[in-house]
Formats: C-alpha cells, structure tokens, sequence
C-alpha cells in the first residue's frame, strides 16, 4: 500500500516542497533534474538546466570532484545577492557503484542553518581577529600586503588609506563588489591604533529590515538582553558592507550614536558609551542615493570624511599575473595540492575577459580550473566556456597597451634572470643593467619576493 501511494507525481510533490535547492545529475554530471529554488541560485528557468553539464553552469559547484573521488562536499558560499546558503554535493550510489549525484543548497530561511551560519559567521570574525594579530607581532609584516599592485589607482588608493589609518575619521570605500573592499577596511583597521581591540563586520543587505536595527544597537529584554555590532566593536572598528541598505530609521540613530558616543538598545532606557570608529563599504552611488532621498547626506558627510575608491580588475590587468599565483598559491595550500601552471594559451584568456566579478570571480574561476587541471597545468579547457567566449568577443575589439605589456615581460624577465642566479640579486641587478636600489624598487612594483 505505502509503495503504491509513492508513484510519479506524488515524487514530484514532495520534491518540489523542499524549501531548499536541489539538484540532481547522472554519471557525466549532466542535470537529470532541479527544483526552481536551486535554479533560482543561477537566476535560470529549471527546464534550461536539464541535460547540461552542472559544473559549466553553475561556478561553484564541484560536483566533478564528487563523482570522481566519491567524497561528499559542504561549503559555506554566497547566492547571487551576496547572501550566505550552505552547499552540500554527496554521490549518488547503486550498492558500490556511483551513478550519479545530488545537491542541496539551503539558504537562512531554515532556521537551524540560520543558526548555524550565524555561529560560522562569529567564529570567522573571531579567526580573522587573532590571524591578523598574530601577522601583526610578524616582524615586517604590513597590513597592506595583500595591496602589492601595478597599477598606479590602486596605489594611490592603498596609500591614501596607509595615511588615514591612524587618524578615527569615517571613510566610505566605494567600488564594484568583488574588488576587495572589506580586505581594504580590515587592513586600515589592523594598520590603526585600534589594531589591538575588535574589527567586526556587518552585512546590511543579508538582514531583514525589521531585525536590521537590533542586530547594529542591540536589544534588551527578560534575559539581560543582547549587545549589537556597535557595542562589539567598542574601542575597535564597526565594518559596514552595503552601507546603503541601512533603512532611514537606522540612518538617523547611527548618526546620533556616532556623533554623541552612546546608544540605547531597543527597549532600553540606559545609555550605552561606545568608542567606535566607522568603515562604510558600498558598489553604488551614494551620493545619488542623498538625492533621491534614500540617504541621510549628513550621515553621508559624517561617512565620508575620506573617500577611498578600489578600481575594478579590468583597469589594472597588469596585477593580474600577481594575483593568480597568489591566489592559486594560496587555494593549492588549503586543499593540499600541488601549485598548478598556467599556459599562456589560458592566461592569455584571463586577460581578454572583462571580469566583471572582479578579484572574486577570479579567485572561484581558480579554485574550479584547480580541481579540473590534469598534471598539474590549467588551460583553456579548464576555464568556464562562457568565460572563453566573452574572451573571444572581446579580444577582437580591444588589445592591451603597450606600457603593460612591456611591465609584463619586464617582471618574467626578472623572475628568469632571479631563477638563472638562484635567487642572488646583487648578480640579477648586474646582468639587469640596475643598480641594487633599482632593482629592489622594481621588486617591490611587481610583488616578487
């Protein structure tokens, strides 16, 4: 009888009241079926899912990893708002044999991985806290390091932001997501006299209005209540992504808070003292945004007492060589592989693209050709098609300066000639034609160590 109510269309019920995504794939990994939530995540209509290959549609999947080892994956990733859902890809078995795969995605609408993401997102905090202090005690070492750049924007950026560490002013960093905001605050915070008392992060746009007020100035209730974002960053900085989803409400209690060094939690009566220096990240226009009345403009000149602007990725191509190897460098030590090589073939890919994810869609486009790489080389078949195509469309309409294909051979060429005398740079500055100091300058340009 309970085999006889399962038939087709009861399936089909229960599979599409799932609250999260899910996805399902045969052997080669093509899509046998998906349910709207997961084909929400790639902002696509479920029928154009079937019969292609998951992994070339959707970036982060790393379902190709899964059918080949056997081994189940979870991660915590971002959704195409930026908001955090929690990915799990396990094989799919007839008794040894794998003949498929499934994933699930869930979002914060389930309350136990809301919960759990809430812990995540605290423990992160916490362990980037004590990673950066402990960089700090590093004799040499420079909260700025991740900023070793080419390009003359980004270097004006970073040192204007070197120059204003020290001093509590509000600064408002703008540019497109993906190009490292957040890592630009916390290296201000990190490089300031509040180095050593909390950096804390809050996402504007990943909490709901109605619960957006409590979660910045905290609530009080029955059980002592509970502290806020600004109350957590006493003394310390108060990161705040997406500055422009703060509703006009919290707008005006943040201004009063900043200015008068005290808030009251929701329900409270008692004034809480805070000492909080202020860093506002947004990919908008704010100073639209005053215009039409959707932001305070006093907040927004309390905000911007220095502006500091992250250029996208397409306008410093010349970073791009640094950035791949740090980055591939960095992924290949996490998963315990071998650092890949990059072919000029797909290198000279990655330059012909736009990135309009910036250094974020670098670093998922890395982390998918890592796993698909063979020998240990990543090519043009291990980047995502669409990726490959854009290059192409691209490269017939626009070709790279002069000045930066000359920077580029100027920096293999040094890293040849430091490899040829085994890293000893008084021999490398003579058959250079530099002095030391050149040299060394022209190190520094190009971030080799």
């Amino acid at each position: 009888m309970a085999a006889a109510w399962f038939d087709h269309d009861r399936i089909n019920i229960i599979l599409k009241s799932i609250s999260g995504g899910l996805v399902v794939v045969d052997r080669t990994g093509a899509v046998l079926w998906a349910n709207e939530r997961y084909a929400a995540l790639l902002d696509m209509p479920a029928a154009e899912l079937e019969g292609k290959t998951l992994w070339e549609v959707a970036d982060f999947s790393l379902m190709n990893l899964v059918l080949s080892t056997g081994e189940t994956v979870i991660k915590v990733m971002g959704n195409r708002f930026g908001q955090p859902v929690v990915l799990e890809e396990k094989p799919l078995r007839d008794d040894t044999e794998i003949i498929g795969g499934i994933g699930t995605v869930i979002s914060r609408e389930n309350r136990a991985v809301n919960m759990l993401l809430d812990k995540v997102s605290l423990l992160e905090e916490e362990l980037s806290y004590y990673r950066e202090r402990l960089a700090a005690q590093v004799p040499g070492s420079s909260p700025f390091k991740h900023f070793i750049s080419g390009s003359e924007k980004l270097r004006h950026t970073v040192e204007l932001a070197k120059r204003t560490a020290r001093f509590a002013v509000g600064i408002l960093i703008t540019g497109e997501r993906g190009t490292g905001k957040g890592l630009l605050a916390e290296a201000i915070h990190y490089a300031s006299p509040r180095k050593k008392h909390p950096f804390v992060r809050f996402n504007c746009a990943a909490v709901p209005p109605a619960l957006l007020e409590a979660e910045l100035f905290g609530r009080e209730d029955g059980a002592g209540g509970r502290p806020g974002k600004l109350e957590l960053a006493h003394w310390g900085t108060l990161l705040l992504k997406d500055v422009e989803e703060l509703t006009l409400a919290a707008q005006a209690r943040l201004l009063r808070a900043v200015q008068d060094g005290e808030l009251e939690r929701l329900g409270g009566t008692r004034p809480v003292k805070i000492d909080v220096r202020v860093i506002a990240t947004t990919s908008k226009d704010l100073a639209e945004q005053v215009k039409r009345g959707k932001f305070r403009e006093d907040l927004y000149y309390r905000l911007l007492a220095v502006g500091l602007h992250m250029p996208p990725l397409r306008e410093r191509l010349e970073d791009l060589a640094y950035l791949t190897g740090s980055i591939l460098e960095r992924l290949s030590h996490n998963y315990g592989l071998s650092k890949p090589v990059l072919t000029e073939r797909a290198y000279e890919i990655m330059r012909n693209y736009h990135w309009p994810g910036n250094v974020r869609e670098l670093e998922t486009v890395l982390e998918r050709a890592l796993h698909l790489a063979e020998a240990g080389v990543i090519d043009r078949d291990h980047l995502p098609p669409d990726l490959v195509e854009q290059a192409a469309v691209e490269n017939t309409v626009q070709l790279p300066p002069l000045d930066e294909v000359v920077a580029r051979r100027e920096r293999e060429y040094i890293q040849e000639v430091l490899r040829f005398t085994d890293g000893n740079r008084q021999k490398a500055a003579e058959i250079l034609g530099l002095s030391r100091t050149a040299l060394y300058n022209k190190l520094k340009k190009y971030g080799i160590e």
